[in-house]
């Protein structure tokens, strides 16, 4: 596996090879990494202090929406990065929740487990996740409201953040997909048939990673967000959620630690494609009157 690291003189792999040929756009993007935060005046949440630790993700998300689904690192390796976190698993077997260190599936028929560490990942992003402080919690009708609220309480919009809400919901949607075998179709097929399921009073925790507007090609610019329910019986990636009150806690990030796959055919991959608007429609297909995917039928939880 290749690590992909900034410093002073450049982008480099980690076998000590400069990587001179990488677009302009991406040698300024990770060169932003490298500037610290200047001003003064009074500070927006989180600003004095924002730890050491990396914000680290396996693979790119490019990578994932041409259908490389196959595992990168091992569970095991994963939650030696990280404590919290959203992702996949090999195969695109359902959608991967990590939790106070313990790494959860839920399958697209919607069934919750815990991951065995001897699994893999195509894709995840993880931090130890230390909170910088906390906010209200807003009360929301939707997840664009949601998104909206907190990137207001949080401008640092060029910084990466965890964003963890414990939260009493009026209603959420959550959606998974099936396990996939080769050869593997693109990510934006799969997601036509994806299971969607909209439940009704529920407790628990939403899992959200922002990443900066210019990570594109690279991870999620935006909220991503999966749920994981109290009793650890319900949960999924969120495509819309209704909250009544919760706690809102934060940890920023400027560092990031991205794990490249060391595969033959991977090299050859075509990870320079503008896959953003394939990969809106994957991510953003909520409630709301956004515009949505195909969807199988809703199962709705009684009241």
């Amino acid at each position: 596996m290749h690590r992909l690291c900034v410093d002073g003189r450049g982008v480099w792999s980690s076998s000590g090879i400069r990587l001179k040929n990488m677009k302009r756009r991406l040698r300024f993007l990770f060169a932003l990494l490298l500037v610290p935060l200047a001003g003064c005046g009074a500070a927006a949440p989180g600003a004095a202090d924002l730890g050491s630790d990396p914000i680290t993700q396996i693979s790119v998300i490019n990578a994932l929406m041409i259908g490389r689904y196959d595992g990168v690192a091992t569970i095991s390796e994963l939650l030696r990065h990280g404590d919290f976190g959203v992702g996949t698993l090999d195969h695109l077997d359902g959608e991967l929740i990590v939790l106070d260190g313990t790494a959860y599936q839920v399958g697209g028929n919607g069934v919750v487990a815990v991951v065995g560490v001897g699994r893999s990942t195509p894709f995840a992003t993880v931090v130890r996740f230390h909170a910088d402080g906390e906010l209200p919690c807003p009360v929301v009708a939707s997840l664009s409201e949601l998104d909206a609220s907190l990137s207001e309480a949080l401008p640092q919009k060029n910084e990466f953040a965890a964003i963890r809400v414990d939260a009493r919901l009026a209603s959420i949607t959550l959606r998974s997909v099936h396990r996939q075998e080769p050869p593997y179709k693109p990510l934006g097929e799969v997601a036509r048939s994806q299971s969607v399921w909209t439940h009704d009073k529920l407790e628990g925790t939403l899992l959200g990673i922002r990443c900066p507007a210019w990570v594109g090609g690279l991870n999620v610019p935006g909220c991503h967000w999966h749920f994981l329910s109290k009793d650890h019986k319900i949960g999924g990636h969120v495509l819309d959620c209704s909250i009544e009150k919760g706690r809102v806690q934060y940890d920023l990030r400027r560092d990031w630690l991205i794990k490249l796959e060391n595969a033959p055919d991977y090299h050859k991959a075509d990870l320079g494609q503008d896959l953003s608007r394939d990969l809106k429609r994957v991510e953003s297909a909520r409630g709301g009157g956004n515009e949505a995917e195909p969807r199988e039928p809703k199962s709705t939880t009684p009241r």
